[in-house]
């Protein structure tokens, strides 16, 4: 079977959908149980994406210049440079680049670990239960293990189809991953396409 980019990424942003939804679902039935706004940025500390994460930021930021641009006018959320696009980072080498002034700038096209972050998430790996709070602040009067489990991440099933789609990214971009499509060493840092002018990214996105 051949795989075609355009088919992989559009699989890879209905897996982006369906975590967005389950966070919707959250949200509705539990209002007054989550923290998570934008303006916090406590938990967003991310170095690094895989290659089809990292294709979907590239193709957000060129296909959003002008919006990028725009805010740098407007002296909101991020400063670009007009000639090449360029994202100022923060200073904190923990957060992650493309957060700046406690706000994601690329929200739109953020990656699936932070569609799931906050949410209670529930895997097989974990130890002592099979639901776990991945934030501190969010759900403080629910147990996880008393949280509804259709309004709980799916850990398992989600990373799964994330890997599997990246395989398959890779694969039908000619990506070599000899040490694994998910090794470190296919990984791409976040810092690096931040810093990137767009020019860089002309051929790497649709």
């Amino acid at each position: 079977m051949k795989y075609r980019v355009p088919d992989i990424i559009d699989n890879y942003r209905k897996l982006c959908v369906y975590c967005d939804s389950i966070w919707n679902r959250a949200k509705e039935a539990y209002p007054n149980e989550i923290a998570c706004r934008k303006g916090c940025g406590i938990c967003c500390e991310l170095q690094s994406v895989n290659q089809i994460e990292a294709y979907a930021i590239r193709s957000y930021i060129v296909n959003n210049k002008n919006l990028f641009e725009d805010r740098c006018i407007d002296n909101d959320n991020m400063n670009v440079d007009t000639d090449d696009t360029n994202i100022d980072t923060n200073d904190n080498t923990d957060a992650c680049p493309f957060l700046h002034q406690q706000s994601c700038t690329i929200y739109p096209a953020r990656p699936i670990i932070c569609r799931t972050h906050g949410l209670i998430l529930r895997s097989s790996e974990f130890p002592l239960s099979k639901q776990a709070a991945s934030c501190p602040y969010n759900f403080p009067s629910v147990h996880p293990d008393d949280f509804p489990p259709e309004l709980a991440a799916d850990a398992d099933v989600i990373t799964k189809n994330l890997v599997n789609l990246n395989l398959a990214f890779c694969m039908a971009s000619g990506i070599d991953a000899k040490d694994g499509a998910e090794s470190a060493e296919s990984r791409v840092r976040l810092r690096d396409l931040a810093n990137a002018p767009t020019s860089n990214f002309r051929n790497k996105t649709l």
